[in-house]
């Protein structure tokens, strides 16, 4: 090993958590990494259900594109004018925000993220519940939400990027509720901006989390 290569090894690795040495988490082949297909965009009306569980997959790997998922239509959505259309939750590679706080004032998305807990094991959402909305602090360029800004663990060593095994809730642009747990961020590909996660959404706007799946689900 070229004492150049070993000077570049010790730069990025101490370098900040996201940096790595593209400007953020850098996948390698790693066998023990789930992968998945992007979901197929097909947005439609859940109505007062509650749906789920469910597993999905968003195809965040743009760097300039965000992505719009709509949990009352279960899917990424299109969307032209982010402050009066209807979105829950925006991914772009590792970022993930909510149509709510800083991001948009005028609707009431946000998270809570619960430590130590089973995903089919959270029910209901807590009578006091807390939820995160997202935050735009005057040293960073844009929103972001603290509840999922670190929904994962990265390895230096694998240089791969790993969800903890926390579940989410979340309540969407309109106040109804759903929760979701992050599976992966690899694509079958192997390459870096899948975002898949499971979830349930509760469509007749109690805080009910649990019940017998809609058909097909």
């Amino acid at each position: 090993m070229s004492w150049r290569w070993s000077l570049l090894r010790y730069v990025c690795l101490g370098t900040a958590l996201l940096a790595g040495c593209g400007g953020e988490p850098v996948h390698v082949d790693d066998p023990s990494s789930a992968t998945y297909q992007p979901t197929p965009t097909q947005p439609q009306a859940v109505g007062g259900r509650l749906v789920g569980p469910l597993i999905y997959t968003v195809d965040a790997r743009s760097h300039d594109v965000w992505m719009y998922f709509d949990f009352a239509r279960g899917a990424i959505v299109p969307i032209q004018d982010p402050k009066t259309e209807a979105w829950d939750v925006l991914f772009q590679r590792y970022v993930v925000k909510t149509n709510g706080g800083a991001t948009n004032p005028t609707r009431q998305g946000g998270l809570l993220s619960l430590q130590d807990r089973d995903f089919s094991a959270v029910t209901a959402v807590p009578e006091k519940a807390v939820f995160v909305t997202d935050v735009h602090p005057k040293n960073r360029p844009t929103s972001y939400n603290p509840a999922t800004e670190k929904w994962f663990n990265y390895s230096y060593l694998a240089n791969v990027l790993a969800p903890k095994p926390l579940v989410y809730l979340v309540r969407t642009h309109d106040g109804k509720y759903a929760k979701l747990r992050f599976l992966s961020y690899y694509c079958v590909n192997k390459s870096a901006g899948c975002v898949t996660f499971e979830y349930v959404y509760q469509g007749d706007g109690s805080t009910a989390l649990a019940g017998a799946p809609a058909h097909g689900t």
